[in-house]
């Protein structure tokens, strides 16, 4: 019976894992050449505030990730580190997902680092809008 929290975690976890890259699901999309966003003081300001919101992110979200992770790799090691083939082919059946937990456990710990790789290029794009606009001032 203890080891069914565990596998709903690690079915969680499965469900939700994906690709390695990950896609920060908000920002402003980039505009396309010579199509710039005015430089009113409405968009400098939410510029502003996003850069904050992503500075806050920065520094929380590749700790707080490490915890799911560490939350995956602790429920792994707690079922044997690898479900038997038997199993993973129910749960494919069940939920339409393979359940490759040392293929989940790398991807989480990927993530991680790629977190603070794309938090920092959507810093860096939206300081330099903050340059953009205080050029054009």
């Amino acid at each position: 019976m203890k080891s069914l929290p565990c596998l709903a975690v690690l079915l969680l976890a499965a469900g939700l894992s994906g690709p390695a890259d990950a896609q920060l699901p908000f920002g402003f999309p980039r505009p396309e050449p010579g199509k710039m966003p005015q430089c009113t003081k409405g968009y400098v300001k939410s510029v502003e505030q996003q850069i904050q919101g992503l500075e806050k992110l920065r520094a929380a979200g590749p700790e707080l990730v490490g915890q799911v992770c560490t939350l995956i790799e602790t429920g792994s090691a707690l079922i044997g580190d690898e479900l038997p083939d038997n199993v993973r082919q129910q749960i494919k059946g069940l939920i339409g997902v393979d359940v490759d937990l040392r293929f989940i456990k790398t991807q989480c710990r990927v993530s991680q680092g790629n977190l603070d790789r794309e938090v920092m290029t959507e810093i860096g794009y939206l300081k330099s809008e903050l340059q953009r606009c205080n050029d054009t001032v």
